[in-house]
């Protein structure tokens, strides 16, 4: 499920090694519930990088759901907590 989401981020430039961790609900269908809250960010000193990092992360979001689930996997995660973690990768690491 994280990968759906993981799948439709792309950090942008210059935002290597910032982390923002991301707390929110789906319900059966799919579709959020309520707003995300960040419980973890580590965004650097620069202003205009972190928010474009959030940004993005915001946009994967919105761009990956409402997820499908099957018939039981939307009755299993219906209001669950997920708390995905979206790292940018240093660069040169793999």
């Amino acid at each position: 499920m994280s990968d759906a989401i993981y799948a439709c981020w792309k950090p942008p430039p210059g935002t290597a090694g910032m982390s923002l961790t991301l707390r929110f609900s789906l319900r059966r269908n799919g579709t959020l519930i309520g707003k995300p809250r960040a419980t973890y960010s580590d965004l650097g000193t620069d202003a205009q990088r972190s928010r474009a990092f959030v940004a993005s992360i915001l946009r994967a979001l919105d761009d990956a759901l409402p997820l499908h689930f099957s018939d039981s996997m939307g009755e299993a995660i219906a209001g669950r907590m997920l708390a995905p973690r979206f790292t940018a990768a240093l660069e040169g690491a793999s």
